[in-house]
């Protein structure tokens, strides 16, 4: 199949009219813009049997044309779309199942009974505003503006995006015009596809949070692969999570938001050894005030729906920790708004577009001097000596485990955190079960170490509360402070027991 590589970017109604005036479209269009409508019958059988085997077929008639188009899965990079496809003119609206079968495009679409099942599912119908644009040299690239509707029976969602489809040309060249473009017009990444979002009208299935998934390794990857590999799947976390935390009061999308944003900047930690942190300087930086924002944010839901609940439950007497709760609404709201807003800007559009323009760049491979012996080396043997320069960075405060101070622990529960992702990043790459007990015991590890820094937190919602001219002296915020140094001191009592667990586990590298 022929490869298709676009980017798709959501735009609010009214920018449109700025998009046609952008300079980065007037300097580089090509003859004039043509306007036609797009009316699309995607098909698949009642139990999804072609989206279950990761691929899409639709109809779509334009004029009094029909072409019928199968599409693989493929995969999205950072909003950067990968997908084989056939197109195939039809003399009238009926499928062509003959090419189908022979497409080997999956297995379901030889099943002689496949002609008796298929069914329309949804339609798209839109309006595409076409340009022809060379950026660069070399270099051809189609700019569409969709705007219209997807139904599926009385469901119905609007169409509102940009595509940016590569003709010729490298892929970081459509990166650098979607940079281009939003600098000047708002528009926002988006991960799912018409057929995508057509599927969840259908199926009239709710987003949920979406957790961290593992990342298939191959020892036959190299070094570089696999960093590649690694913060792709992160970012497809954090993008997975977007539309939940601008639009639900879900807590969950914050929390797996703020995950998918640690996991990033831990793939670039575990990887430093062959990638210097000089080759995403930009990137990291940015990372780190994603970080913050969703961090401030997911504390402030922790405090309000776990910490400070338990301690109410516990002191149900204690009118004043009632009175601490209804006074931390607002600062809850004003963190979780600056989250929201974060996800929403230009800015973070900007980080993920950089993100991927800096992995589709060749010369990022080999930029830098620096670390190119561990570049070379093979996957697994990098892996195995990150993982016990990691595991010895924790190991060594094992015998003082009791004297540490709060500061000590809290540089222990990151060394612990970081040993965690790096095992995880890796895990494929070893043997299952071994891996599963390794991560286990750290995840106690953290659990109990992260029991010890609610006192730090609770001490940051002291100077917060200050910040918002409330009286030093709190009674409530007393005792949520007490509540947290008797939770810490439990903790201390019971890692000695989830240290001897941890250091039982076999090394599995």
């Amino acid at each position: 199949m022929p490869l298709e590589v676009e980017l798709k970017l959501t735009i609010a109604p009214k920018d449109v009219a700025a998009l046609a005036r952008a300079a980065p479209i007037k300097t580089a269009t090509l003859g004039r813009a043509t306007t036609s409508r797009l009316y699309s019958i995607y098909y698949d059988t009642p139990q999804f049997a072609l989206r279950e085997s990761k691929v899409a077929l639709r109809m779509r008639r334009t004029g009094k044309r029909w072409v019928q188009t199968l599409k693989s899965a493929g995969r999205v990079d950072a909003g950067l779309h990968q997908r084989e496809e056939i197109e195939t003119p039809l003399a009238a609206q009926i499928l062509n199942y003959r090419v189908l079968s022979e497409s080997n495009a999956a297995p379901i679409l030889s099943d002689p009974q496949l002609p008796l099942q298929l069914a329309p599912v949804f339609v798209t119908d839109f309006k595409r505003t076409a340009r022809q644009l060379q950026p660069a040299t070399g270099t051809q690239i189609e700019l569409a503006l969709d705007r219209g509707t997807i139904t599926a029976g009385a469901a119905q969602a609007p169409i509102s995006e940009v595509e940016l489809e590569l003709k010729s040309g490298p892929p970081a060249h459509l990166i650098d015009l979607a940079l281009a473009l939003v600098e000047q017009v708002p528009m926002r990444l988006s991960p799912a596809s018409k057929a995508e979002r057509g599927y969840a009208l259908a199926a009239g299935t709710a987003p949920i949070p979406v957790k961290a998934r593992p990342v298939e390794l191959s020892d036959q990857l190299s070094v570089a692969a696999a960093l590649r590999a690694i913060v792709f799947a992160c970012i497809e976390q954090l993008q997975a999570n977007e539309q939940g935390l601008l639009e639900s009061d879900d807590i969950e999308y914050v929390h797996q938001a703020r995950v998918a944003v640690r996991r990033l900047r831990s793939a670039f930690s575990v990887f430093r050894p062959a990638f210097p942190r000089i080759l995403f300087e930009r990137q990291l930086t940015e990372l780190q005030w994603l970080a913050q924002t969703l961090g401030q944010a997911r504390d402030w839901d922790v405090l309000m729906t776990e910490t400070l609940p338990t301690v109410c439950k516990a002191l149900p007497e204690e009118a004043a920790l009632h009175e601490l709760m209804e006074r931390c609404v607002g600062l809850r709201a004003t963190s979780r708004r600056a989250a929201q807003e974060a996800i929403a800007s230009k800015r973070y559009t900007v980080l993920l577009l950089e993100l991927g323009g800096a992995f589709l760049r060749a010369p990022w491979m080999v930029s830098a001097d620096e670390g190119v012996a561990e570049r070379d080396r093979p996957l697994f043997d990098f892996a195995g000596a990150v993982l016990a320069d990691r595991h010895r960075n924790v190991v060594k405060r094992g015998d003082e485990l009791g004297g540490l101070s709060a500061a000590q622990l809290h540089q222990l529960r990151i060394r612990v955190k970081k040993l965690r992702y790096a095992a995880e990043f890796f895990s494929t790459l070893f043997d299952r079960k071994e891996v599963r007990d390794y991560i286990a015991a750290l995840a106690r590890l953290q659990e109990l170490l992260g029991a010890l820094n609610d006192v730090a937190t609770a001490e940051q919602i002291a100077l917060a509360l200050r910040d918002d001219q409330h009286d030093n002296d709190l009674e409530g915020l007393g005792l949520l402070r007490g509540w947290c140094a008797a939770r810490a001191q439990d903790s201390r009592t019971r890692l000695p027991k989830a240290w001897k667990r941890f250091e039982a586990c076999d090394k599995f590298w």
